[in-house]
């Protein structure tokens, strides 16, 4: 069985019900706000990186980034992008219901810093060594 397919499918898939289950929590609260209230709603989103407690959009946005950044170009990067978003968020929290949140984003990340490092990692390694 070829692990790195097994291992490239299941964080890609999983990852997509995640952003999938997000955008159907978050989408239509962002909709909704940013036509009340149009280009200041984006400073209201600003604001929301200091202060997480009922309007977690700006959580949703750095994951969305994030996941379309290891969707498109598959680098280390993009998962340190989900995981600084994580731990800045987590270490913000003033409700509990964040972690709903952060736990599957985080399994995403994990999945695919385990197929970076098994995979990637390891092949330019040997590409490098010959």
């Amino acid at each position: 069985m070829n692990y790195k397919r097994l291992l490239y499918y299941a964080s890609m898939i999983y990852g997509i019900l995640v952003t999938l289950f997000m955008l159907v929590a978050f989408g239509p609260k962002f909709i909704g706000e940013f036509q009340e209230k149009g280009l200041a709603y984006l400073g209201e989103i600003v604001a929301a990186f200091g202060n997480w407690y009922d309007d977690p959009i700006a959580f949703f946005l750095t994951y969305f980034i994030g996941y379309a950044v290891i969707w498109s170009r598959q680098t280390l990067g993009a998962a340190i992008i989900i995981i600084a978003d994580i731990l800045f968020f987590a270490f913000n929290i003033q409700n509990m219901g964040v972690f709903i949140f952060i736990l599957p984003t985080l399994l995403v990340a994990i999945l695919y810093l385990l197929y970076w490092y098994k995979y990637e990692h390891t092949t330019n390694t040997a590409e490098l060594n010959s």
